[in-house]
């Protein structure tokens, strides 16, 4: 009989992780041994996923690092699509692909065979030039010391990860030691078999504490039973303040067009000073980038131009287009007109990933994950993956929260001024920008309250 396992992955806008002896250690200094280890095959044809021009390497970042950060943005975009997709153009979607992508690489420890590849191909971790899958763990530490050092006295950008094992179970020391030394997950026992409700409520609290109560009931009544033995989670928590912040003086009424027939009413934000801008008639749309103190962090929106609906803009975006047109912005004086609003969302992640090529995990015929327990069992699958994400968008900065949850079981203006009036449908990115790694992703189709 297989067992369900469940995973439970977290982002939260605030990270802080002692990690300082990761940040510093070498490979060899890190005995990340889990019981398989994939090889990505030797090939000189390059992959699909890979860009046939890559970027030169930021300063300052291990090339790896800067590998493992374009495969995340890569696979958040793939995601993105997968949830647009199947979803009316106008409705909202907002997640954390950077949460996703670390609950599977924590997942990733104990898995084997098919199930390892499968893992390693979606999430696009085999296009990392270090050809075993063990490495992509060190790098995954390595990332994290790059994003989550402190940027600024006003910005809070942490995460936080934890085991929840039925205490019925030993786990395998290695798979625990590695989860610990890699992603700081601890280990915290749970009697599911006996209490799986009481479990889920002690998950959702510390899902909620960790997200400044922001992430609530993200494993919904039912996702835990009798069977489970494992939950995963990462949360990464992000709030920040504007360098350039709005003027609440500014403030005026405007309407948003939802679509040619339906506008409604938002409050919109407007100032009038130097961004990272860029219009490209050719591609229809224009980009803005605002700043949170401390620069590291910013928010990349992508407003189609009126004659272009926003799903033509979606289908065609992949890393590489959206790497050069930021690439593209440079400093200008902009007139800035955006909404003000809130976006929560929260979705199965299950079968957007098995249509992307993860069906084994989800398989209790198929799964393999014997690094999971002591006994080197292959009983475990994933029964469900649950993603929830909070964003806030207003005059001061931004407020932004993302849980996943993997379950087994107006205004005048100059005339010489550019001008980015977000009163339709956008795209956002938040993202660490000294390396392009994607934190948050999202389309604002209906800001209305």
């Amino acid at each position: 009989m297989r067992v369900l396992l469940s995973l439970l992955l977290l982002l939260l806008p605030s990270l802080s992780l002692s990690l300082s002896d990761i940040c510093s250690s070498k490979p060899k200094d890190l005995p990340l041994e889990p019981r398989c280890v994939y090889r990505t095959p030797d090939t000189e044809e390059p992959t699909a996923a890979a860009d046939t021009a890559p970027d030169p390497i930021p300063e300052n970042t291990n090339p790896r690092v800067w590998e493992l950060s374009r495969a995340n943005g890569r696979f958040a975009l793939s995601l993105f699509k997968q949830l647009s997709a199947g979803r009316p153009s106008s409705e909202n979607i907002f997640l954390s692909p950077i949460s996703v992508s670390t609950a599977f690489a924590m997942t990733k420890l104990g898995a084997c065979n098919d199930t390892l590849q499968q893992i390693m191909k979606v999430f696009e971790f085999d296009t990392i030039k270090e050809k075993t899958s063990d490495q992509v763990h060190f790098f995954f530490a390595k990332l994290n010391c790059r994003l989550f050092r402190k940027k600024d006295a006003t910005t809070e950008l942490i995460s936080a990860n934890r085991l929840f094992g039925e205490k019925s179970l030993i786990f395998n020391e290695t798979y625990q030691n590695i989860s610990e030394t890699v992603y700081g997950a601890k280990l915290l026992p749970l009697n599911f078999k006996e209490n799986p409700e009481e479990s889920r409520v002690t998950i959702n609290e510390w899902i909620s504490n960790k997200t400044e109560d922001r992430i609530q009931h993200t494993l919904p009544p039912g996702a835990l039973d009798s069977t489970t033995v494992l939950v995963l989670i990462n949360t990464i928590y992000f709030k920040g303040l504007w360098k350039h912040k709005f003027d609440k003086d500014n403030l005026f009424a405007a309407d948003f067009h939802v679509s040619p027939a339906q506008t409604c009413s938002v409050n919109m934000m407007y100032q009038e000073t130097r961004f990272r801008y860029k219009d490209l008639p050719e591609e229809k749309v224009q980009l803005l980038e605002m700043a949170y103190r401390g620069d590291d962090i910013t928010m990349v929106l992508i407003l189609p131009h009126a004659d272009t609906p926003l799903s033509q803009i979606e289908k065609r975006l992949d890393q590489q287009r959206l790497t050069s047109w930021m690439d593209s912005m440079a400093e200008t004086t902009v007139s800035v007109h955006v909404p003000r609003f809130k976006l929560e969302d929260s979705f199965s992640l299950k079968d957007k990933l098995e249509a992307m090529g993860l069906s084994d995990l989800f398989s209790a015929e198929r799964a393999s994950l014997p690094g999971m327990l002591e006994d080197g069992s292959d009983t475990l699958f994933i029964s469900e993956a649950y993603h929830k994400a909070f964003l806030e968008v207003n005059e001061e900065g931004s407020e932004a929260a993302a849980a996943t949850a993997v379950v087994a079981i107006g205004r005048s203006f100059r005339p010489d001024r550019e001008v980015f009036m977000a009163d339709r449908p956008f795209l956002l990115v938040i993202r660490e920008a000294t390396i392009n790694a994607l934190l948050f992703t999202g389309r604002v189709a209906n800001p209305c309250p």
